[in-house]
Parts: C-alpha cells; sequence; structure tokens
C-alpha cells in the first residue's frame, strides 16, 4: 500500500487558518491525485486549515459533496496537531469531510471544528431557507461503506459531530436506496454540537465504541439534543430510512442536554458498557437491548432508562433492559410499548417524587430480580398497564411504598421481597395477584402503612405473602358487588395491630387459609374482621395469640350479613351477625 505526505505547499494548501476556498480546493485536488495515482494512505502534517464547508452548487443540500471529499480506498492520517476549521458561514447545512457513496475509507487522528459560535443564523446565501440551520457536520458518512473515523476530535459544529445517512431513500420508485454500511466510529472526543453529537439516520452494522460523547446541545441548541440518535425518517408504517444493527458500546457520555443516547426508531441496538449520566432510551425502536452500562449522577435529576412506545406497524418493542447500575436519577427504568424485560438492575438513591421501576400504558413487562435501596419515593409502578409482571425484585427504603398498581389489567406481584418502606403493596382500579411475597415493614423508622392494600376499583387474589410483625393492617381493602376478593394461605405473624385482615364492601369474597398469630402487649384485636359484606366465605384460618393477652375475637363479621365461617382454628369467640353460617371451627 503507497504512503504520501500531503505537500501541502504543492497543492496551495494554507497552513495558517486562511484562505478557506483555495485551502479547500488543494485538499480536493491532492486526494483525486492521490487516488488516481494509486496512493491508499495519506499524512497530513500539523497546522490550521480553514475549510469552506459549504457546496454552493446545491441550493437543497449544500451539506452534500462539500468541504473536504474523500475518495473510495484511502486512509487519511491526521497529525494530532491538524486542527480543520468550518469556515464562518450563513447556510443552513455544511460538512468538513465528505465521506460520500465510497469504501473503504478511514479518517484518523486530527481536530474538526465547527463554526457554531461564528456562524450566521440569519442568513441563507442563495440557498432555500431552513431556519433551524442543523445540517452542519463534522463528518458526513452519506451511502458509504466500511468506513472507520478513529481517535478524531471533533466539536462546535452546528448539526452533528457526525452523521451517518443513506443516500436515497427506501419505498420509493424514483431513488435507489444506499444506507451507509460497516461504519466504526471509535476512541474519538465528540462535543459540543449544536444538535446531536452522532446521528445515525440510514446505516446498518454502525459499531460506536470507546468514545467521549459530552454536551451535545448546550447553549441553546438545536433539538434533539442527544449524544447519539438513532433515527430514521418514516412516516406512519412505512420508513424510508432504516438504522440497523447498531452497537453503542464502552463510551462515556457526560452533560448531553437531553439524552445520552436515544434509540427513537432503529432496529436491532445494543447499548451496552458504557457510563451515562443522562437517560438512554429505546424509543420507538425494535429489538434493543440495554445491558450493563453504568448510570450515575449527583442531583437526582431524569430518568435513566426509558422508552416511547411500539413503533407504527408492528406489535412490541422487544426490548431487553439487564445488567444496569442507576445511581443519583430521579427515576430508574420507565417502561413504555409493550414486549419488555427488565432483570438485574440495581438502582439506589433516587429522588423522592422518582419511580425505580415503572409502566405507563405499556403491556407484556416483566421485571425480574432487580434491587432497590435507599429509594425513598416509589419503587414499583405499573399504571395505566396491562399484562405486568414483578417478580423475584429486592425492593427496599421507600418512604411512599415499595409498589403501587393503579389503572391497570393483570398485573402479577410475586416472590419480591420488600424491606424497610412504609407501605407494601397498594392496588388502586386494577386487577392484581400479590402471590408469594415477603413484605416486612418491621424496620420502616416512621409508622408503617398497610403492607397489602386495595380498592373498590379492584380485583384482587392475595395468597402465600409472608407478613412479619405487622404494627398496621397486613391486609386491608374495600370493595363493592362485582368485584373479587380472594384473600389466602397467607402467613400474618407476631401482629401488633388490632386487624390483620381487613375488608370492607363486596359481596362473596374468600378469605381462607390463612395462618394469623398475634404478639400484643395488651389485650384485644380481631384477627379477621369484615364490614358491610355480604356472603363472604371465612374458612380455615388459624388465628390465635402467642403472648398471655387475649383477643376480642378472631373473627368479627357481626357487621357484615350472610358470611359463611367454616373449619377456622381460633382461639377466643367469634363475632358473628345473626344472618351467618357457623360450623365446624376447632377452638385452639
Amino acid at each position: 500500500m503507497m504512503r504520501y505526505t500531503l505537500e501541502v505547499e504543492k497543492y496551495g494548501i494554507y497552513c495558517d487558518g486562511t484562505e478557506a476556498a483555495t485551502t479547500t480546493a488543494g485538499f480536493n485536488q491532492a486526494l483525486k491525485n492521490a487516488s488516481e495515482a494509486g496512493i491508499c494512505e495519506i499524512d497530513i502534517p500539523r497546522g490550521i486549515y480553514l475549510i469552506n464547508g459549504v457546496n454552493e452548487e446545491s441550493a437543497l443540500k449544500p451539506e452534500e459533496r462539500a468541504g473536504i471529499i474523500v475518495p473510495s480506498n484511502m486512509t487519511l492520517n491526521l497529525h494530532p496537531e491538524a486542527e480543520f476549521r468550518v469556515a464562518p458561514n450563513g447556510s443552513f447545512g455544511y460538512t468538513c469531510f465528505y465521506i460520500g457513496e465510497v469504501e473503504n475509507v478511514t479518517l484518523r487522528g486530527g481536530k474538526i471544528r465547527g463554526e457554531r459560535y461564528q456562524h450566521d443564523f440569519n442568513g441563507h446565501g442563495d440557498f432555500e431557507k431552513k431556519e433551524t440551520h442543523e445540517w452542519g457536520y463534522g463528518i458526513n458518512i452519506h451511502g458509504s461503506r466500511n468506513v472507520t473515523i478513529k481517535g478524531v476530535d471533533i466539536a462546535d459544529c452546528t448539526g452533528d459531530c457526525i452523521m451517518v445517512n443513506a443516500q436515497g431513500m427506501l419505498n420509493v420508485s424514483w431513488t435507489t436506496y444506499r444506507p451507509a454500511r460497516n461504519i466504526t466510529i471509535k476512541d474519538c472526543k465528540l462535543d459540543g454540537a449544536r444538535r446531536n453529537n452522532i446521528s445515525v439516520t440510514g446505516g446498518e452494522d454502525v459499531k460506536i465504541e470507546n468514545n467521549e460523547i459530552t454536551n451535545a446541545g448546550i447553549n441553546d441548541g438545536c433539538m434533539p439534543m442527544f449524544g447519539i440518535d438513532i433515527e430514521g425518517y418514516g412516516e406512519g408504517d412505512i420508513d424510508y430510512e432504516e438504522p440497523r444493527n447498531v452497537k453503542i458500546t464502552n463510551n462515556t457520555f457526560a452533560g448531553n442536554v437531553a439524552q445520552s443516547v436515544c434509540n427513537f426508531s432503529g432496529y436491532e441496538v445494543v447499548i451496552s458498557g458504557n457510563h451515562s449520566d443522562n437517560t438512554i432510551s429505546y424509543g420507538y425502536g425494535t429489538d434493543t437491548n440495554i445491558e450493563n452500562n453504568i448510570f450515575v449522577r449527583k442531583d437526582k435529576k431524569y430518568t435513566a432508562i426509558a422508552g416511547l412506545g411500539v413503533s407504527a406497524g408492528f406489535i412490541g418493542n422487544n426490548a431487553t433492559i439487564s445488567g444496569n447500575t442507576i445511581k443519583g436519577f430521579s427515576s430508574g427504568i420507565d417502561v413504555r410499548g409493550a414486549d419488555v424485560t427488565v432483570s438485574d438492575n440495581t438502582i439506589s438513591e433516587l429522588s423522592v417524587d422518582g419511580i425505580a421501576l415503572a409502566t405507563f400504558e405499556a403491556k407484556n413487562v416483566k421485571f425480574s430480580d432487580n434491587t432497590v435501596n435507599h429509594c425513598q419515593g416509589k419503587l414499583c409502578c405499573a399504571r395505566n398497564s396491562r399484562d405486568i409482571t414483578f417478580e423475584g425484585n429486592e425492593l427496599n427504603d421507600s418512604d411512599i411504598t415499595a409498589m403501587e398498581i393503579i389503572d391497570s389489567t393483570n398485573v402479577k406481584a410475586k416472590s419480591n421481597d420488600i424491606k424497610r418502606s412504609k407501605q407494601g403493596v397498594v392496588i388502586t382500579r386494577s386487577s392484581a395477584k400479590v402471590i408469594d411475597n415477603d413484605v416486612d415493614l418491621t424496620e420502616y423508622t416512621n409508622a408503617a402503612a398497610y403492607a397489602i392494600a386495595f380498592d373498590k376499583g379492584s380485583d384482587v387474589f392475595i395468597k402465600d405473602n409472608r407478613i412479619p410483625t405487622p404494627t398496621n393492617m397486613a391486609i386491608y381493602g374495600e370493595s363493592v358487588e362485582g368485584r373479587t376478593v380472594r384473600i389466602k394461605d397467607n402467613d400474618i405473624t407476631d401482629a401488633k395491630c388490632l386487624i390483620p385482615i381487613y375488608v370492607i364492601g363486596g359481596k362473596k369474597h374468600e378469605i381462607s387459609g390463612n395462618d394469623i398469630t398475634f404478639n400484643r402487649t395488651a389485650s384485644g384485636g380481631y384477627g379477621i374482621q369484615t364490614k358491610n359484606t355480604d356472603g363472604a366465605l371465612i374458612q380455615e384460618n388459624i388465628v390465635h395469640s402467642v403472648s398471655g393477652f387475649k383477643l376480642y375475637s378472631p373473627i368479627k363479621t357481626d357487621e357484615s350479613i350472610n358470611s359463611r365461617v367454616i373449619g377456622n382454628k381460633i382461639s377466643g369467640n367469634l363475632a358473628l351477625n345473626k344472618t351467618d353460617i357457623e360450623t365446624n371451627n376447632i377452638p385452639i
């Protein structure tokens, strides 16, 4: 492979930051000559090079075929003290290095500086005016393949530091679609672009690794202001560009205004091993993995991991969120859309106003084996969602509630370990199964509320939960006719409260197989109490005191009607209504 050191004087290239037009033309002539001569690697010496980044022959796309135009089969080695500065202009688009419809290109080292802070945002020259002026790029990879950008320092562009995009459009008859393919961006410093530091709109097999990606959108930037934006253009369920198979690994994100990474509409995206101080989102993306990232803030702002919904024409996101560590944000993981699994994440020190694990307008979501500590706000919340599972999570230290289920359908809370929180599970206007959980509120420093509670608008199945030493009601709920309440086989031990299980209202509830022991320091208490219910079945429960103090009554149904109190093992006398059926109860 032939290698050549660029002869700047030969081509009229100025190294002192002047004469943009002459310098740009000199570079392009030098690269053209080298390519025709079979030279595949060029070393560019130190210097300050002023570049005309505007294609003045294109009124609609001045950023295309502009600036330094890199040919195929070319490696450019930029000296560490080679700095390329885009000449100040008033165009809505420009490019410093254009890698367009070529192949086998490497750009290595050096610095690229946009003219963001010298740009004339009121100007547009002879071009069609686009008021946002967001198409100014440091490097424009346009419909090319086999491109590597390595160790380049890029900053201060009016648009993006690096744009990866397609030539032409999908699903139209008048153009050929050529996405950028096999693109690698690594070991770069990308800072302070006005819009995004990297955009991938029409690219396939894109690898973004080991970069420092900082401050996108600062100083009154232009939306969306992401560190990395993966966003193809489409309308409804028709894609005109597709970002596909993008891997974002081991990067550092800091100070990007809106988000660190957003997979707004990409396919097969992996976001792994990064360090982030802002949101990473699967957006409307499909087949996204967000795994083993570290999220750290100190001001308890923003959501660490988020989503937006399901892309038009698809049934789900198929997103996996696993192994992430989140600390010091407002909220942890906010799931929207469908078909999402969230597992083995560790979340701590969130805002009291935030939620560690949440869904909103989501369906078919499973949260499993996550650990939440030292978070004062809600630890889990399913809201306006359906088919949601919280399983095997360790949930600790809430001053509000460990789990809230509100306006949702078919929510399952199974085998979770809840400790040191004010409340365990609160169910509002929802259908929920609460099964096999440990709800231990004994170490909560203030007065604890209910271990499990539900309202009149809910259908509940509460089974096999373990609730030690409740100082307030272990299971409390209100119901109405037409709602289902089943409370079975729960183990409530050493109760200090007056009423471990209390249900008000509704019809034909089942309260069976529960084991309730009292360990009070004074006489009194009702093991199971109903009020204003009709036809409740209270069967095969065990209610007794392990201290020397007697209960008022183990089962109290005298404020309800038609209760069936059958086969319970009890200490003390039943308090029944005259309409009740009582049989086979055994004193102990």
